[in-house]
């Protein structure tokens, strides 16, 4: 049997970048993905879904964007595309539709079975890459248990556009980045809409001419390795309320949503057959929007100081981004009765989970997350690559993968090596 230098799991952009960079060396490897190229952003992701960075912050190894799109947001369709694209153009080996089912390591072989249609065999390698993600598990809240049978719940995953959803007002959980997107949607789309918000940083999505996440990255922010996080655990935070959305994406808050309709509530508590219950911290959660936003603006004013010769002085007012010191987007509501205030669909924007059920739980740890530092894992020859703070703030990222790729690379060909 065929003895791979490398296998990688999951054919998503960590998989990719980590492909693309074995192929510049000849190592000899193969990319499994469970169903197809882009799968989860093609089927977990709603139609009209645009990417949150913008495209210099989207490409893979190899590859440029043209100058004059550099700074618009691709679709999902269009990013899938991109995926299946550079798999052509770099000639990646990817075998679709072959899941990864169980890891086992013989003396220095690792043995992974197969599950390719229904059909199982073993393929043996010398080092795994595991690239599977940890958003490839939808899961529902135990309080979806609560809620009556003739209300139609929906996870963001699963959510499409207004269209396929029942006549009727909407309540959507979550104030990240999907549930205030999700909002703003359903609220165009005229709907009723209440958002049961969360403790969520905001951003700008430009200031003083630039987008926020080119300022982010000139600073250093997304450089921010996982050692500085370990003395400062308030950096390990759900991604900022901002959009993707039209040529250069727009800030997004709760305040802007207000403003469309949007009826701001506190945190989901719980639910029985005929009411929900809501938390009493919506003014909370707008104030730390608020202060998330301001302290991000202040840190690039602080900067320009420094750099006075870069500094771009004027900025437009983002109506959207100014404060609500009053609080005046929140709704004093704490009990919804769904008849009465007419709720037929309650959309989870709740993340997701993962799944690492193909390894040894010894590699795991209490959460179900691969064990490892900066992606090596407990076992030689076993790495991870594509989580959040792998290495750095931006790991998370199609940004953060190409970095990381080439550092997991450079150790598996120091590996092998060591191995002939």
């Amino acid at each position: 049997m065929e003895i791979f230098d490398v296998i990688i799991i999951g054919a998503g952009q960590a998989g990719l970048a980590t492909s693309f960079y074995l192929k510049q060396h000849k190592i000899i490897h193969v990319v499994l993905e469970q169903d197809r190229i882009g799968s989860s952003w093609e089927k977990q992701r709603w139609d009209s879904f645009k990417m949150n960075t913008p495209n210099w912050m989207n490409m893979l190894p190899g590859r440029e964007i043209h100058s004059q799109k550099r700074h618009h947001f691709m679709s999902k369709d269009e990013f899938v595309d991109y995926l299946k694209t550079y798999v052509l153009q770099f000639d990646l080996p990817v075998l679709e539709k072959h899941k990864v089912v169980a890891v086992e390591k013989v003396s220095e072989i690792f043995m992974v079975k197969i599950d390719e249609e229904g059909m199982q065999h073993n393929i043996l390698t010398k080092t795994i890459v595991v690239a599977s993600g940890i958003m490839n598990k939808i899961l529902f809240p135990n309080l979806s248990d609560l809620i009556p049978k003739h209300i139609l719940q929906v996870h963001a995953a699963n959510y499409k556009n207004p269209m396929e959803l029942p006549e009727g007002n909407v309540l959507i959980i979550g104030g990240g980045q999907s549930g205030c997107q999700l909002a703003q949607e359903l609220i165009l789309g005229n709907r009723k809409v209440y958002l049961a918000g969360s403790k969520v940083a905001r951003a700008p999505r430009r200031y003083r001419d630039k987008d926020i996440m080119e300022w982010m990255d000139q600073l250093g922010t997304m450089d921010i390795s996982t050692i500085e996080l370990a003395d400062n655990p308030n950096l390990d935070a759900t991604q900022p309320q901002v959009s993707g959305v039209g040529l250069l994406g727009h800030t997004i808050s709760y305040q802007s949503l207000h403003q469309m309709g949007v009826t701001i509530l506190g945190g989901l508590k719980d639910a029985d057959h005929e009411n929900l219950y809501f938390e009493d911290n919506c003014k909370e959660h707008i104030r730390y929007a608020d202060e998330t936003s301001d302290a991000i603006k202040k840190n690039v004013d602080q900067y320009l100081k420094k750099y006075p010769e870069i500094a771009v002085f004027y900025t437009d007012e983002d109506p959207s981004d100014v404060p609500d010191h009053a609080y005046r987007s929140a709704s004093d509501l704490k009990v919804i009765n769904f008849n009465d205030f007419g709720i037929t669909t309650v959309l989870w924007a709740t993340g997701f989970g993962y799944d690492f059920s193909y390894l040894n739980s010894s590699l795991l740890d209490k959460i179900g997350k691969p064990k490892h530092v900066e992606g090596k894992m407990m076992i030689e020859g076993l790495y991870c690559i594509g989580f959040p703070w792998l290495r750095k703030k931006k790991s998370g990222l199609v940004y953060g993968v190409n970095e990381d790729a080439k550092i997991i690379v450079e150790n598996i060909l120091h590996q092998l090596q060591n191995l002939s």
